[in-house]
Protein backbone atom coordinates (compact mmCIF):
# COMPACT_ATOMS: atom_id res chain seq x y z
CA UNK A 1 0.00 0.00 0.00
CA UNK A 2 2.58 2.50 1.12
CA UNK A 3 4.10 1.55 -2.58
CA UNK A 4 0.91 2.75 -4.14
CA UNK A 5 0.28 5.62 -2.36
CA UNK A 6 4.15 6.41 -3.03
CA UNK A 7 3.26 6.26 -6.92
CA UNK A 8 -0.03 8.48 -6.88
CA UNK A 9 2.06 11.21 -5.05
CA UNK A 10 4.52 10.87 -7.65
CA UNK A 11 2.20 11.65 -10.03
CA UNK A 12 1.14 15.01 -8.98
CA UNK A 13 1.42 17.75 -10.52
CA UNK A 14 3.65 19.49 -8.03
CA UNK A 15 5.53 16.88 -8.05
CA UNK A 16 5.98 16.49 -11.32
CA UNK A 17 6.75 19.84 -11.54
CA UNK A 18 9.65 19.68 -8.86
CA UNK A 19 10.69 17.00 -11.07
CA UNK A 20 11.16 18.74 -14.30
CA UNK A 21 12.63 21.80 -12.31
CA UNK A 22 15.12 19.74 -11.07
CA UNK A 23 15.54 17.89 -14.55
CA UNK A 24 16.07 21.45 -16.25
CA UNK A 25 18.88 22.47 -13.54
CA UNK A 26 20.80 20.11 -13.55
CA UNK A 27 20.67 20.03 -17.11
CA UNK A 28 21.67 23.88 -17.67
CA UNK A 29 23.72 24.27 -14.05
CA UNK A 30 24.85 20.44 -12.94
CA UNK A 31 22.92 21.03 -9.70
CA UNK A 32 19.73 20.06 -8.96
CA UNK A 33 19.02 23.35 -7.04
CA UNK A 34 20.21 26.68 -7.18
CA UNK A 35 18.27 27.75 -3.57
CA UNK A 36 21.23 27.75 -1.31
CA UNK A 37 22.92 30.73 -3.69
CA UNK A 38 21.53 34.45 -3.80
CA UNK A 39 20.97 34.89 -7.22
CA UNK A 40 19.95 39.00 -6.84
CA UNK A 41 24.16 39.18 -6.97
CA UNK A 42 26.80 39.18 -10.00
CA UNK A 43 27.26 35.80 -10.62
CA UNK A 44 29.41 34.35 -13.50
CA UNK A 45 28.82 31.05 -16.19
CA UNK A 46 31.59 28.96 -16.80
CA UNK A 47 33.33 28.23 -20.21
CA UNK A 48 32.84 24.28 -21.54
CA UNK A 49 36.18 24.17 -20.41
CA UNK A 50 36.17 25.14 -17.26
CA UNK A 51 32.68 23.38 -16.66
CA UNK A 52 35.07 20.31 -17.79
CA UNK A 53 36.74 20.78 -14.79
CA UNK A 54 33.90 21.38 -12.58
CA UNK A 55 32.71 18.13 -13.85
CA UNK A 56 35.42 16.08 -11.68
CA UNK A 57 34.09 17.51 -8.48
CA UNK A 58 30.68 16.06 -8.97
CA UNK A 59 30.74 13.07 -6.91
CA UNK A 60 30.63 15.39 -3.71
CA UNK A 61 29.48 19.00 -5.38
CA UNK A 62 26.20 16.84 -6.32
CA UNK A 63 25.78 16.06 -2.61
CA UNK A 64 25.63 19.53 -1.83
CA UNK A 65 23.80 20.64 -4.62
CA UNK A 66 27.18 22.61 -5.42
CA UNK A 67 26.59 23.85 -9.65
CA UNK A 68 29.22 23.07 -12.00
CA UNK A 69 28.30 26.18 -14.77
CA UNK A 70 27.82 28.57 -12.51
CA UNK A 71 29.71 30.80 -9.80
CA UNK A 72 27.46 32.23 -7.97
CA UNK A 73 27.37 34.06 -3.81
CA UNK A 74 26.07 31.79 -1.33
CA UNK A 75 23.80 33.41 0.82
CA UNK A 76 24.74 34.76 3.96
CA UNK A 77 23.44 31.72 6.42
CA UNK A 78 24.76 29.03 4.49
CA UNK A 79 28.21 30.49 3.45
CA UNK A 80 28.51 30.85 7.38
CA UNK A 81 27.95 27.06 7.60
CA UNK A 82 29.56 26.11 5.10
CA UNK A 83 32.63 27.84 6.15
CA UNK A 84 32.21 26.08 9.39
CA UNK A 85 32.43 22.70 8.31
CA UNK A 86 35.28 23.21 5.81
CA UNK A 87 37.51 24.44 9.34
CA UNK A 88 36.38 21.24 10.85
CA UNK A 89 36.87 19.09 7.86
CA UNK A 90 40.15 20.62 6.25
CA UNK A 91 41.15 23.30 8.86
CA UNK A 92 40.79 25.60 6.26
CA UNK A 93 39.99 29.52 7.53
CA UNK A 94 42.04 31.94 5.37
CA UNK A 95 44.38 31.65 2.05
CA UNK A 96 47.39 30.59 3.92
CA UNK A 97 45.46 27.58 4.79
CA UNK A 98 43.85 26.54 1.73
CA UNK A 99 46.88 26.92 -0.98
CA UNK A 100 48.91 24.41 2.47
CA UNK A 101 45.63 22.13 1.72
CA UNK A 102 45.52 22.46 -2.05
CA UNK A 103 49.49 22.15 -2.55
CA UNK A 104 49.08 18.57 -0.33
CA UNK A 105 46.34 17.61 -2.57
CA UNK A 106 48.24 18.03 -5.89
CA UNK A 107 51.19 16.91 -4.48
CA UNK A 108 51.03 14.13 -2.03
CA UNK A 109 46.78 13.12 -0.84
CA UNK A 110 46.44 9.57 0.25
CA UNK A 111 47.35 8.13 -3.09
CA UNK A 112 50.38 7.24 -2.55
CA UNK A 113 49.59 5.36 1.21
CA UNK A 114 46.59 4.03 -0.19
CA UNK A 115 48.21 2.38 -2.90
CA UNK A 116 50.97 0.34 -0.65
CA UNK A 117 47.63 -0.90 0.94
CA UNK A 118 46.33 -2.07 -2.58
CA UNK A 119 49.32 -3.75 -3.15
CA UNK A 120 50.55 -5.41 0.17
CA UNK A 121 46.35 -5.79 1.64
CA UNK A 122 44.94 -6.43 -2.00
CA UNK A 123 42.69 -9.28 -0.74
CA UNK A 124 41.74 -8.02 2.44
CA UNK A 125 41.08 -4.64 0.29
CA UNK A 126 39.42 -6.44 -2.77
CA UNK A 127 36.76 -8.00 -0.13
CA UNK A 128 35.63 -4.58 1.09
CA UNK A 129 35.04 -3.05 -2.48
CA UNK A 130 32.99 -6.37 -3.20
CA UNK A 131 31.10 -5.63 0.27
CA UNK A 132 30.22 -2.23 -1.37
CA UNK A 133 29.77 -2.74 -5.44
CA UNK A 134 31.42 -0.32 -7.29
CA UNK A 135 29.87 0.59 -10.41
CA UNK A 136 30.77 -0.26 -14.18
CA UNK A 137 34.17 -2.00 -13.20
CA UNK A 138 34.78 -5.36 -11.44
CA UNK A 139 38.52 -4.28 -9.45
CA UNK A 140 40.35 -0.82 -8.58
CA UNK A 141 43.84 -0.49 -9.00
CA UNK A 142 44.26 3.25 -8.34
CA UNK A 143 42.37 5.35 -5.69
CA UNK A 144 44.09 8.92 -7.18
CA UNK A 145 40.68 9.30 -8.12
CA UNK A 146 39.81 9.88 -4.21
CA UNK A 147 42.75 12.93 -4.58
CA UNK A 148 41.60 14.37 -7.73
CA UNK A 149 37.81 15.17 -7.00
CA UNK A 150 38.42 16.45 -3.86
CA UNK A 151 41.09 18.67 -5.12
CA UNK A 152 38.30 20.03 -7.45
CA UNK A 153 35.86 20.17 -4.88
CA UNK A 154 38.16 22.18 -2.33
CA UNK A 155 39.89 24.83 -4.91
CA UNK A 156 36.36 25.41 -5.66
CA UNK A 157 34.87 25.66 -1.95
CA UNK A 158 37.66 28.06 -1.20
CA UNK A 159 36.82 30.18 -4.16
CA UNK A 160 33.05 30.13 -3.39
CA UNK A 161 34.37 31.09 0.92
CA UNK A 162 36.32 33.86 -0.23
CA UNK A 163 39.84 32.76 0.87
CA UNK A 164 41.00 31.97 -2.86
CA UNK A 165 40.73 34.01 -6.14
CA UNK A 166 39.53 32.05 -9.61
CA UNK A 167 43.01 32.79 -10.62
CA UNK A 168 44.66 31.24 -7.30
CA UNK A 169 42.44 28.03 -7.97
CA UNK A 170 42.11 26.97 -11.24
CA UNK A 171 45.60 25.87 -11.58
CA UNK A 172 44.63 23.18 -9.00
CA UNK A 173 41.39 22.13 -11.01
CA UNK A 174 43.21 21.67 -14.27
CA UNK A 175 46.21 19.82 -13.04
CA UNK A 176 43.99 17.31 -10.78
CA UNK A 177 41.67 17.10 -14.45
CA UNK A 178 44.82 16.33 -16.45
CA UNK A 179 45.66 13.54 -13.71
CA UNK A 180 42.53 12.00 -14.10
CA UNK A 181 42.33 11.91 -17.98
CA UNK A 182 46.11 10.30 -17.69
CA UNK A 183 44.97 7.88 -14.79
CA UNK A 184 41.52 7.03 -16.48
CA UNK A 185 39.82 6.22 -19.41
CA UNK A 186 35.86 6.83 -18.51
CA UNK A 187 34.01 8.90 -15.72
CA UNK A 188 32.52 4.84 -14.57
CA UNK A 189 36.10 4.06 -13.81
CA UNK A 190 37.18 7.74 -12.49
CA UNK A 191 33.53 6.74 -9.89
CA UNK A 192 34.71 3.56 -9.09
CA UNK A 193 38.52 4.85 -7.78
CA UNK A 194 36.77 7.33 -6.46
CA UNK A 195 34.61 5.53 -3.94
CA UNK A 196 37.58 3.08 -3.45
CA UNK A 197 39.20 5.26 -2.05
CA UNK A 198 37.06 7.13 0.26
CA UNK A 199 36.07 3.33 1.54
CA UNK A 200 39.86 2.91 2.38
CA UNK A 201 39.90 6.45 4.53
CA UNK A 202 36.84 6.22 6.42
CA UNK A 203 35.69 2.27 6.14
CA UNK A 204 33.23 2.56 8.94
CA UNK A 205 31.53 5.92 7.83
CA UNK A 206 27.89 5.79 7.96
CA UNK A 207 27.68 8.03 4.93
CA UNK A 208 29.27 5.45 2.44
CA UNK A 209 26.66 3.97 1.15
CA UNK A 210 24.98 7.69 0.63
CA UNK A 211 27.64 8.66 -1.57
CA UNK A 212 27.69 5.22 -3.77
CA UNK A 213 23.97 6.05 -4.77
CA UNK A 214 24.75 9.53 -5.98
CA UNK A 215 28.14 8.29 -7.77
CA UNK A 216 25.84 5.51 -9.49
CA UNK A 217 23.32 7.39 -10.32
CA UNK A 218 25.85 9.95 -12.15
CA UNK A 219 27.09 6.60 -13.95
CA UNK A 220 23.81 5.69 -15.05
CA UNK A 221 21.11 8.52 -14.90
CA UNK A 222 20.00 9.81 -18.30
CA UNK A 223 20.01 13.41 -16.69
CA UNK A 224 23.30 13.31 -14.46
CA UNK A 225 25.48 15.95 -16.11
CA UNK A 226 28.38 13.60 -16.25
CA UNK A 227 25.64 12.34 -19.68
CA UNK A 228 26.31 16.21 -20.75
CA UNK A 229 30.07 16.40 -20.33
CA UNK A 230 31.98 14.32 -22.44
CA UNK A 231 34.87 12.37 -20.15
CA UNK A 232 37.78 13.58 -23.20
CA UNK A 233 36.66 16.94 -23.81
CA UNK A 234 39.90 19.12 -22.56
CA UNK A 235 41.92 21.06 -24.54
CA UNK A 236 46.22 20.72 -24.69
CA UNK A 237 46.32 24.25 -23.37
CA UNK A 238 43.34 25.15 -20.98
CA UNK A 239 42.64 28.78 -20.08
CA UNK A 240 40.56 30.27 -17.25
Amino acid sequence: MKRVIGFLLDLTPARRQAAALEKANLRIYGARSLDFYDLTKPTQVLSPVQIRGMAGGLPLFYWSDVPIALLAQLKPDELAERKESMEEWWGIANAEQALDILNWLQREGHRQKFKAQLKHQSLHWRRQFAAHPLPAVQSVENIAAWDYVRSVCVARWCHDYGYLSWEQVWPFIDVATRRALRDFTSWESFAASFLAGRLMWSPESDSHAELADIVAYLVKSPDSPWRYVAWHDYPAQATM
